[in-house]
């Protein structure tokens, strides 16, 4: 029993890496329930029409991309599957990146720029920014990331305004986030919207869901792990789950080995105490 307790730290830490590791290589898709968020933001992306344009606001940056690109990504893959056309925007310096990133690590990288699929790049203004972008596309965005005027895409022609588009996809930590579009273009156009925000965001933007302006909500890494598991393409954030859920049980499974010796032992100390008791109690009644 006392070899429990005198487990080394460093194996402790070696099993540790292993558990973690493991369903990071190769996820395992431990059961996780599917929110009803989760379920409704998917059947919204669902009931779109091929040949649908959505517009996908990448307005995150590489400190929140732990949390912020496996929402992204799942929702790419449902969107190629759905084989729609997604114009890609941002409001955030470095959102152009992330979405040149996004595209090319799903299934986006085998369809045609231009036609299939296009990254307008980044606009600075915030809320006046989206207000722009929703009664001017063209002007607002007039080039793409790389310079080439936006216009001369096949996917542009005939987008004018928010009203030429079917759905809004934003996946942001910050401002401009799912608020500013509910009260630049939704408050207008009634463009359908989805937001994917952090986790501890999601009671900011619930009372827009619960009032219709947003459609869908996906939260943190467990939003973008069910939203995996329902496209039916375990990723990121099914992998990084897995490993939580592993690393919680390890840490459960040392606590109670650790307490085990400890546990006898006070058995077995209230077992002689009671046995030191009735053999005074004995001596007692003999006197």
């Amino acid at each position: 029993m006392e070899r429990l307790q005198s487990i080394p730290k460093s194996w402790i830490y070696v099993i540790l890496l292993i558990v973690l590791a493991g369903p990071l290589l190769r996820p395992i898709g431990i059961p996780i329930p599917i929110s009803s968020d989760i379920r409704k933001s998917f059947e919204a992306v669902d009931s779109l029409a091929p040949g649908s344009v959505v517009v996908f606001g990448f307005d995150y940056s590489p400190g929140s991309a732990a949390e912020m690109e496996p929402q992204a990504m799942a929702i790419l893959e449902h969107l190629a599957e759905k084989q729609v056309k997604v114009i890609g925007i941002s409001f955030q310096a470095q959102g152009p990146e992330m979405a040149t990133k996004a595209f090319s690590a799903t299934s986006w990288a085998e369809k045609e720029y231009g036609v299939d699929y296009v990254n307008l790049g980044y606009r600075a203004g915030g809320q006046a920014a989206v207000a722009a972008f929703a009664t001017d596309i063209p002007g607002t965005f007039s080039t793409d990331y790389t310079g080439k005027p936006s216009s001369s895409f096949p996917i542009m022609q005939g987008i004018k305004t928010a009203a030429d588009i079917d759905m809004i996809i934003t996946i942001a930590p910050g401002q401009p986030g799912p608020e500013d579009y509910v009260r630049q273009v939704y408050g207008t156009y009634k463009t359908r919207i989805i937001a994917g925000v952090p986790a501890v965001a999601i009671t900011q933007v619930a009372p827009y869901v619960q009032a219709g302006q947003i459609e869908g909500i996906l939260g943190g890494l467990p939003g973008a792990a069910e939203y995996e598991i329902l496209v039916e393409k375990p990723g990121q954030a099914v992998a990084a789950m897995d490993a939580q859920s592993l690393a919680h049980l390890l840490i459960i499974v040392l606590i109670a080995f650790r307490n085990i010796p400890s546990f006898f032992k006070a058995k077995e100390a209230r077992a002689q105490s009671m046995s030191g008791s009735a053999q005074k109690a004995g001596r007692g009644g003999r006197s």
